[in-house]
């Protein structure tokens, strides 16, 4: 946009950008005073222009309240807290109120004491039993195929 030629900005997504910028006050001097020429005898723009002055202005006044230190960690909690369920919101808040520290040492020397004194291994049925076993299911196989008729020799 030049002096001799003044083209709207609303006409343009390029010259719009101009009418933001002018009222962030970021404009330098010269293209801030073409602009004002400009804003003077166009009407849509000096519209666009006052509606952003409202915008501005409503930011300017807005009471921001402060941000308290613990904001980020209470957020992050509350979204935890959210994503579980409410029975693993229990179990959780029942788990971390648990003292582990009395209970290591008793569990250190409890797996120690299995280690160390490994249950005994089940003696060995004696070689009798087992062929006792044997020839009773031999014997019990043998009456059900009589029962069935059938010739075994």
């Amino acid at each position: 946009m030049t002096e001799h030629t003044p083209h709207c900005p609303l006409q343009s997504e390029q010259h719009a950008q101009l009418l933001l910028s002018y009222c962030a006050r970021s404009l330098d001097p010269a293209r801030t005073a073409i602009l004002q020429r400009h804003i003077a005898v166009c009407p849509e723009c000096h519209s666009f222009l006052e509606s952003q002055q409202l915008v501005w202005d409503a930011l300017d006044d807005w009471n921001r309240t402060p941000v308290s230190p613990n904001f980020d960690a209470s957020l992050y909690q509350r979204i935890r807290d959210e994503n579980q369920p409410e029975w693993a919101g229990r179990a959780a808040h029942w788990y971390a109120a648990i003292a582990w520290k009395p209970a290591l040492p008793a569990a250190a020397i409890f797996a120690l004491w299995l280690i160390a004194y490994p249950a005994p291994p089940d003696p060995p049925l004696p070689q009798e039993t087992v062929a006792a076993e044997q020839m009773e299911r031999t014997l019990e196989d043998l009456d059900m195929l009589q029962q069935l008729h059938l010739d075994v020799r």
